[in-house]
């Protein structure tokens, strides 16, 4: 049985969103849905009045380049008071993570993401369209949050006095050096001291939502991340 959102213990709700929150939402101008997948699967079929940014096309994310991701989710037509809300397939994918990660580092405080994405939506047999979709363009600042990045230097001086908790989101396979026949190949190994879980173990396996809180902290706490930690992922 799915649980919403608001119901799964949550510190911080509001930066998911259910299809049902989206549903109601739809027809009102002032949101913006940003699909974070290929331009081929938006053009397969996408939620309605939803633009699109390849989530794998953001390349280097930092400081220096925040004037280059102003300028094109500003042409999509949001700024810093935009409410948007990101999705892709859904389940443990990457995408929106990524736009959603980047959108807030850049300044953006009303960013949700779309539990079950949609996989989630189309199960739900929601609407969904083929129209590209284009508005006004915006100016959008892109004033950086800075506790939301960490530099090599940080990690670096992170690593030495131990005062940083590293988390290795991505496979054993990757994280042991045994993964093979990837192309192209990963880099393989870890940071000394890292910790491995990977991020797919976040997500409900039935349905491709995000794992109720209580579950969350029990996955979290085993590997020892805790909210006393100074945590920095990769």
């Amino acid at each position: 049985m799915h649980i919403p959102v608001t119901e799964r213990g949550y510190a911080h709700p509001e930066l998911l969103a259910d299809t049902n929150w989206l549903v109601r939402r739809l027809s009102d101008p002032t949101v913006r849905i940003v699909d974070a997948r290929s331009g081929k699967d938006y053009a397969a079929g996408h939620i309605p009045g939803a633009v699109n940014i390849n989530g794998f096309s953001l390349g280097t994310i930092g400081p220096d380049f925040a004037m280059g991701f102003a300028e094109r989710v500003g042409a999509l037509g949001i700024d810093e008071s935009t409410p948007v809300v990101v999705y892709d397939g859904g389940g443990p994918s990457q995408l929106a993570g990524m736009i959603a990660w980047a959108l807030r580092y850049y300044g953006h405080s009303d960013v949700r993401y779309l539990d079950g994405g949609m996989a989630k939506w189309a199960t739900e047999a929601l609407p969904i369209s083929v129209d590209a979709v284009t508005h006004e363009a915006r100016t959008f600042n892109g004033l950086l949050v800075e506790a939301l990045f960490c530099s090599l230097d940080e990690a670096k001086a992170g690593a030495a006095d131990g005062s940083v908790l590293f988390w290795d989101v991505r496979s054993e396979g990757e994280f042991d050096g045994s993964a093979a026949g990837w192309n192209p190949p990963p880099r393989l190994g870890h940071m000394p001291g890292a910790i491995l879980l990977d991020y797919v173990e976040l997500f409900d396996a039935d349905d491709g939502t995000i794992k109720p809180a209580a579950e969350l902290t029990t996955l979290l706490s085993g590997k020892g991340i805790t909210p006393e930690s100074t945590v920095a992922t990769y």
